[in-house]
């Protein structure tokens, strides 16, 4: 009987310990991109094992428990840059909102967008509804507008108060992002809209790495001070986006805790929707904030830009 018990014991152990690592050091695959998408998820669940396994007396298989909520935990990074309130420079506040393209809340989320006082609004899953309701919206106080609808959950729009100094539609494996610059006091600060595709199946996680790749690549050959903000369908520490935060030269400021999907209420899961910047710019303040019938909560970044060297 004692030697049962402690088979039993050992298994728990290397069950434990296995499933710790394989999500901890999965390689860049398919289903392990998804499993590693929900590490926070997973560190509390071996947080409550750890507990339940103190309980029962199970010490072995309880210090393994919490080995892998460590483990899996630390596999969490910590932002690039963190947001630095004080400083010199001109500013930009940025609104980013996935609206959800079957919400149907149009008055809502332009009543959001105007509070906000963002200077530049970005905004995804814009269909053809969603694209006009904006346009007339928004025009009187965001008169600067370059509008890409779609039908299949991918169209795009940027807003803003200050004038393109240039704008276009970037099409990166057949998805259209938006590129704009604007000059901020002086500083010319290009601009990106970004909505990666979202790895439902192989084939799309295939596309959303090819487009990571070749946008990367695209920002990488610009000195001009960028900033990238979108919902990247990707987590901070997915390899994927660690390597377009490298190839690219930026960084990134997404925090554990800015969680924005699946949104219910204040309250969300992972954190898909990011801020990137390059040299020259600095976070002042990133917040999350809800969206009115969408399965994203939005972001609301300020941003403080060096002056520019002529």
């Amino acid at each position: 009987m004692k030697h049962t018990v402690q088979f039993r014991e050992l298994c728990w152990v290397a069950a434990l310990l296995t499933l710790a690592c394989g999500l901890a050091f999965a390689p860049d695959l398919y289903l392990p991109m998804l499993a590693r998408a929900f590490l926070l998820q997973w560190s509390f669940f071996f947080a409550i094992v750890t507990l339940f396994l103190l309980i029962k007396r199970r010490w072995w298989s309880a210090w393994s428990a919490l080995f892998g909520a460590v483990l899996i935990l630390v596999q969490v990074p910590k932002p690039f840059v963190e947001a630095i309130p004080i400083g010199t420079g001109a500013t930009l506040r940025i609104l980013h909102m996935n609206v959800l393209q079957p919400n149907g809340e149009f008055d809502r989320a332009i009543q959001q967008s105007i509070t906000s006082n963002a200077d530049v609004i970005s905004v995804q899953e814009v269909g053809p509804e969603w694209a006009e309701a904006l346009t007339v919206g928004l025009r009187e106080i965001y008169p600067y507008a370059h509008v890409e609808p779609r039908t299949n959950c991918y169209g795009i729009a940027l807003f803003s108060k200050r004038p393109f100094v240039r704008v276009r539609t970037v099409l990166v494996q057949h998805s259209p992002f938006i590129e704009a610059v604007v000059d901020v006091e002086g500083t010319p600060v290009r601009l990106f809209a970004v909505h990666a595709t979202s790895p439902i199946s192989y084939a799309h996680f295939r596309k959303r790495n090819d487009q990571l790749g070749e946008l990367a690549a695209y920002l990488a050959q610009s000195d001009t001070a960028t900033v990238l903000v979108g919902d990247l369908n990707t987590v901070p520490w997915d390899r994927s986006f660690q390597r377009f935060c490298r190839d690219a030269r930026m960084y990134s400021t997404t925090a554990s805790e800015q969680r924005t999907w699946p949104s219910v209420g204040p309250l969300a899961l992972i954190p898909l929707d990011h801020l990137l910047l390059s040299k020259g710019i600095v976070p002042a303040s990133i917040r999350t904030v809800d969206i009115s019938g969408s399965d994203h909560r939005g972001l609301v970044a300020d941003v403080r830009i060096a002056p520019h060297e002529s």
